[in-house]
């Protein structure tokens, strides 16, 4: 066989291998000392098994340069106008690294640098389909286990559990990625995968899994993660089918309309769809989204200040935003805001508008491809995914607990056998 040929065939494996660790090792990754030092766990993971996998890519994968796509002009652009937010930035270093989320230049250009390498050499197949149903339901036994009020592997410190949330320290914490925000948008990613495929490939053994990360999902009861769901469940349906791709956006718009118009006229008291009705009607208050709203009108005029190029990736907690208080045992406690709690605004004031509109032409382009291209299986899975990502980030925060498999989504669908 020829060098170049087994050279090609080696970063194919090196690629895959490494997807299946970001499904396994990373998502089921538990640092010691528990959730107190889970961020940080993680990203020294995240760090071994990506600077290890880009250091091998980038040495087997041979010297020709991979076809540029809008998809990657667009990585490309992000990428670069990150670096610049970093050049021109204020805070100096700080830039690298970032804050206590360690979402500063470096993972980002990680991010990039894996979106590339992955593009090119994974040729991604069933297998990891099986491995997300695998890890999400461990990661649902897990929170099953603590809802129930345990404390396995002490990943809680001595004494609490999981019902010690917002009475002993701001948040709660379950699963396998320890604040459940991140562990739902996990979960929620998975059972869009696993679902798709099942649907797609009429697979009913994959089943289980996601309707357990749904019941786990309830009982953890994220709305972010819910409005994810709901955007790929009613606009997924011309992935799932596209033979029937007309009739089904066709539903699709018509269940949007009976969803806004059920919101216009609900007078329940859930809390998610009472706040979701009260915007409709034009009221906003800075309590909605579990105080969301409140981060987003502090962070306004910092946007104003720095438009183009942003205050430097992951900057915000430098940026004099008012803390977020909590009571503890009847006293007021401040708590740092670090992010914006939208991934899109959060990359408006950190790196700036030129950064986000890369950033979502980047995501444009991924479900423009996956839609084009819904016949092929792995883009009616990647696609409904995105979908679901792209509603849950008007409320989460990018960490790498979370996007790492986000931008494996975006090499999947980028990815093309016609390359090689």
């Amino acid at each position: 066989m020829p060098r170049r040929v087994r050279s090609r065939a080696t970063a194919s494996r090196a690629a895959y291998l490494y997807a299946c660790a970001l499904l396994t090792v990373l998502y089921l990754f538990l640092p010691f000392g528990g959730y107190e030092r889970m961020m940080e766990g993680k990203y020294f993971c995240f760090l071994a098994l990506s600077l290890g996998a880009v250091a091998v890519l980038s040495v087997l994968a041979p010297l020709d340069k991979p076809r540029m796509t809008p998809m990657r002009w667009c990585a490309a652009a992000y990428l670069g106008f990150s670096a610049l937010s970093a050049l021109c930035s204020p805070y100096g270093a700080r830039t690298l690294l970032g804050g206590p989320r360690r979402d500063g230049l470096l993972t980002l250009a990680i991010y990039a640098a894996l979106f590339f390498l992955l593009s090119r050499w994974l040729r991604a197949d069933g297998r990891l389909v099986a491995f997300t149903a695998g890890a999400a339901a461990l990661c649902c036994l897990l929170a099953l286990w603590q809802l129930a009020g345990g404390n396995p592997l002490r990943l809680y410190p001595d004494g609490l559990n999981y019902y010690a949330g917002d009475v002993e320290h701001t948040g709660f914490y379950a699963g396998v990625s320890g604040n459940v925000d991140f562990t739902a948008f996990l979960l929620a990613l998975a059972a869009c995968v696993v679902l798709a495929a099942a649907v797609r490939r009429r697979a009913l053994t994959l089943l289980p899994a996601p309707a357990l990360a749904l019941f786990v999902l309830w009982r953890l009861d994220v709305s972010a993660a819910w409005v994810g769901l709901a955007a790929a469940a009613v606009w997924g349906l011309a992935l799932l089918f596209p033979r029937h791709r007309r009739a089904a956006l066709l539903a699709s718009a018509a269940l949007t309309l009976a969803l806004l118009a059920l919101l216009w006229r609900y007078d329940g008291d859930r809390t998610l769809l009472a706040q979701a009705s009260r915007v409709l009607h034009g009221e906003w208050d800075s309590s909605f989204g579990s105080g969301r709203v409140a981060i987003w009108r502090d962070c306004i005029p910092l946007v104003r200040e720095r438009l183009l190029l942003g205050g430097g990736p992951d900057t915000l907690w430098l940026r004099g935003v008012e803390p977020l208080r909590w009571l503890h045992h009847g006293n007021v406690v401040p708590a740092d805001i670090t992010a914006a709690h939208n991934e899109y605004l959060n990359i408006l004031v950190n790196q700036g508008a030129l950064a986000l509109a890369a950033y979502l032409g980047l995501l444009l382009c991924a479900l423009a491809r996956c839609f084009r291209r819904a016949e092929e299986a792995r883009f009616a899975i990647c696609g409904t995914a995105l979908l679901c990502y792209g509603a849950m980030a008007m409320f989460s925060i990018s960490t790498c607990i979370t996007a790492p498999y986000v931008w494996l989504l975006l090499a999947i669908v980028q990815g093309d056998e016609n390359d090689c």
